[in-house]
């Protein structure tokens, strides 16, 4: 990895940098090892506002990723009009260059790594990934032997080596850390390369002083180890300014939502926030998603097997959910679609194994298919929005079956005693007479429809309503916007309770 690497930043690095305690300090290592998380050191800078002008030159840098030779001029411009004086390299161009370099890459690698951090621990990419392996960088001009040695050391990560060897590991360190999965990890034992082969515990020999730790560990650990003693230990102005920054990182997040009325109560919160959706519907259902984006990520669409109109309208359905959400959907098998005018929607997920080779069955729309477990069919209304999320939903039934319970848990709870009744005799449609359901105070009675299955619509049409509400296609009946009013104003706890999940729920 090159200085040139770091130009480039990402979420994890910027908020890890901007995450640090402006310190003045004597020495580079007054503040050591994990410390340094929380802390922006540049070795003699004893001004806060010196300190202050250093941190937003580099920060600059990373967020606009222009590299080494911008803040050297920063540089040049801020050591002037602070006056600071004495410090190693003054004076001339070579020991300039030097002390920027290592105050610039010195940041921007130890920020990198946090950053990678984060990305590393992010548990979608675990399960995907489940072990690190350590790279050396081959462009370095005088690697270190030992930094070589552990190039393709390859465990998992709660393994004792990654709390000292988490790169870098010196001043000018190019090492990097890289998820792989198990095949590697196998490979890696096979080849000498695996936890056996990995230094003691307590052996840190080829570590510069003060990088054994890993950088951005420290900051999910919330700083306790600090207030555990350590702020004692260092000189005042430093514990005293880390003692009094460190209470706002120690405070607990807030708890993630578990129960259903967590997740209506944290649903509810954000939709307050919103524009009112019985007044604008539009807006509120527009601002809605432009959060989701931001917060949540909704712009992946699913994997299609098929083409035409059917993949595009699902493939627009599915960017409107949470990206994890569609990757699970993605992971059950290929998702086949039709779409036809004016038709009413029908998923079919294939949850049998087939019983011999090449089994087969039909399905409407689709004809004669092979069954093979995780295969979906989807046939949607022609230009339908509203329609195809409806019907991507039963398909996120079948790969989410947890959020599939949290709706059903609803119902249960909302129509705990409560009669069955005909949905032809709610409605006047002409609905089988075996269709019955639990009309509770949806703004559908449909919504309560019960199956051998349970309360299958409960999820899907809650979805609907609020993820599809800008559809332009109606057949019938309200427009999607104006089902969005319908279900904000009569049953507003779905609303909320939907959100809530949107945001907070994750597989």
């Amino acid at each position: 990895m090159s200085v040139s690497d770091y130009h480039r930043p990402f979420a994890e690095q910027v908020a890890f940098f901007k995450s640090k305690l402006n310190l003045p300090s004597e020495r580079w290592d007054d503040i050591r090892h994990e410390e340094h998380d929380r802390s922006f050191i540049v070795a003699g800078a004893k001004a806060a506002d010196l300190l202050a002008d250093l941190y937003a030159a580099v920060l600059k840098t990373k967020v606009d990723g222009t590299g080494l030779n911008a803040f050297r001029k920063d540089f040049k411009s801020l050591v002037a009009r602070n006056g600071w004086t004495g410090w190693t390299g003054e004076g001339s161009q070579a020991g300039v260059a030097w002390r920027t370099k290592v105050i610039y890459q010195t940041n921007m690698a130890t920020s990198y790594a946090a950053g990678r951090y984060q990305q590393l621990t992010d548990p979608e990419l675990l399960a995907v990934l489940p072990y690190w392996q350590y790279k050396h960088s081959d462009g370095v001009m005088f690697p270190r032997p030992l930094h070589v040695s552990w190039d393709g050391l390859t465990l998992s990560p709660d393994h004792p080596f990654w709390k000292t060897h988490f790169a870098p590991n010196g001043w000018g360190c190019h090492c990097r850390i890289i998820a792989v999965p198990k095949s590697d990890y196998l490979k890696a034992i096979a080849n000498g390369r695996g936890p056996a082969n990995a230094p003691a515990a307590d052996d840190i020999a080829g570590i510069d002083p003060g990088f054994a730790y890993t950088p951005g560990a420290s900051v999910a650990d919330e700083l306790r180890a600090l207030l555990n003693g350590k702020v004692a230990k260092l000189p005042g102005p430093i514990g005293q300014a880390l003692a009094a920054n460190a209470q706002a990182v120690l405070t607990p997040a807030a708890k993630a939502p578990a129960t259903l009325d967590e997740f209506i109560a944290a649903g509810k919160a954000i939709v307050d926030a919103l524009p009112d959706g019985a007044v604008d519907p539009l807006a509120c259902h527009q601002a809605l998603l432009a959060r989701l984006q931001a917060d949540v990520g909704i712009s992946t669409p699913c994997a299609v097997a098929s083409g035409g109109a059917g993949a595009s309208l699902v493939k627009a359905a599915s960017r409107l959910f949470p990206d994890a959400w569609t990757a699970a959907a993605d992971a059950l098998g290929p998702l086949y679609t039709k779409a036809r005018a004016r038709a009413r929607g029908f998923h079919y997920t294939e949850t049998r194994v087939p019983a011999y080779p090449g089994q087969t069955c039909d399905l409407p729309e689709f004809g004669r298919v092979s069954i093979k477990q995780g295969d979906g069919y989807l046939f949607v209304r022609t230009g339908a929005l509203d329609n195809a999320v409806h019907e991507f939903a039963h398909r996120l039934q079948h790969a989410l079956p947890d959020l599939q319970k949290l709706f059903a848990d609803l119902h249960q709870r909302r129509t705990h005693g409560d009669a069955l009744e005909r949905l032809r005799d709610l409605t006047a449609l002409p609905y089988g007479w075996g269709e019955m359901t639990h009309k509770d105070k949806y703004a559908d009675p449909y919504q309560g429809k019960e199956y051998p299955g349970g309360p299958l619509e409960v999820m899907t049409m809650a979805l609907q309503a609020v993820l599809g509400a800008a559809s332009k296609v109606t057949t019938g009946g309200d427009s999607p916007t104006e089902w969005f009013r319908k279900v904000y104003t009569m049953d507003r706890e779905m609303v909320d309770f939907t959100v809530g999940l949107l945001f907070h729920w994750k597989p």
